[in-house]
Formats: structure tokens, sequence, C-alpha cells
């Protein structure tokens, strides 16, 4: 598992709060993505799948990453969430591949990563929302 200090500890009832997060972060990257908003679809997209892991960590585990690596938060899951898979694993990693690249770098992203990004993000969205559904929230 991670750091020690890279966890905080946090009640099950919480789970709902970035599972929100996601949604909305993925509705928006789904309308950025219907207005050919390339960047906008992929940066919410990598959001929502970044609150999609949270939500999923705090309903299994009662636990989140305060990392400042966002990768960090998969060593988590793989440890703390038997729901996490490789299908997971994938989708969360090709997000957070793209998120500086998304951000930072001078590169537009293309239609083609847009939507693949939006794909997961979805899906994960999805999957957290089975998770957090899955789990007693006390």
């Amino acid at each position: 598992m991670g750091r020690l200090d890279d966890v905080r500890r946090t009640a099950r009832t919480e789970a709902g709060k970035p599972l929100a997060k996601a949604i909305e972060f993925a509705e928006a990257a789904q309308t950025a993505l219907c207005d050919n908003r390339w960047n906008a679809a992929g940066l919410s997209a990598v959001h929502a799948g970044i609150s999609a892991a949270d939500a999923a960590l705090i309903a299994s585990a009662g636990i989140h990453s305060i990392s400042q690596d966002h990768g960090a938060v998969v060593l988590l899951l793989d440890d703390q969430v038997p729901e996490f898979t490789a299908t997971q694993r994938r989708q969360l990693g090709g997000l957070l591949k793209m998120k500086n690249r998304i951000a930072y770098e001078q590169r537009l992203l293309t239609e083609v990563e847009a939507r693949q990004l939006v794909d997961h993000a979805k899906r994960l969205t999805r999957w957290a929302r089975g998770v957090v559904g899955g789990h007693p929230q006390t």
C-alpha cells in the first residue's frame, strides 16, 4: 500500500461526494465531446476518473489518497478494492497518463483521443457507482 502519510481515513458515508463529482465530470466530458471541444472533454474525463477512483476507495476501504502523484491511487485500489480489476486499471491508467499532456503540453488532443478518454471515464464512473452501492455506508 502507499505510504501512510499519503492516505487519509475517510468515513465511508462520504463516498457519494466524489461519486457525484465523477458523474458531473463525466457528463461535462460528454457535453464537451458533443461540442467538438476535445481538450475540455479529455480533461473533464480525467477528473471523472480520478473522482471515480476516490469514490471506490472510500466506499471499499474508508481511505483516500492525498498523494501529489495520482498514480499512487492505482496501488491503493489494487490493495484495497477487490472490485478493481485489470480492466479498471487499464482505463484509469489511460486517463492518468494523459492528464499532464492535456493540461500542460502545447499539443492539442485529437477527436479519437478525446472519445477514448470519455469512454474510459464513463465506464469508470459506472464501475464506481457499483462499488459505492455494493458497500455498506457505515
